[in-house]
């Protein structure tokens, strides 16, 4: 089967998936961030990212989406848990974050979530 932790990183992306973690999720948040976690059927993580226009206009929002996509993907081996949908939802707040920033706060709601010591 595919490892996540040695490959790329699997992603969702129809709304489909999107709205069965709003849906069946539980949800983690910081005062920028909203991590959303489902169990799925697989045997590997599966990331999506959702980030509002309300964030800011679309280089913000793209700046803001390869934060996110990064801090995971450097935090991914750490990540003890694997076969869950996670989806990251930054709030208004996050259009100015830094990535140092990006890193504590998705390092934090995922031990909130229980799926990294």
């Amino acid at each position: 089967m595919f490892n996540i932790k040695k490959g790329k990183i699997e992603k969702l992306r129809k709304n489909y998936q999107f709205q069965k973690v709003y849906k069946e999720g539980k949800a983690q948040s910081t005062g920028k961030t909203v991590l959303v976690i489902k169990k799925n059927a697989q045997q590997y993580n599966r990331l999506g990212i959702s980030i509002s226009k309300k964030v800011g206009k679309s280089v913000v929002r793209h700046h803001l989406k390869r934060l996110y996509l990064e801090a995971f993907r450097n935090l991914r081996k750490e990540i003890v848990k694997e076969g869950f949908d996670i989806v990251i939802i930054a709030r208004k707040e996050a259009g100015n974050m830094t990535y140092s920033e990006t890193l504590k706060d998705l390092k934090r709601l995922l031990v909130r979530g229980k799926l990294m010591k």
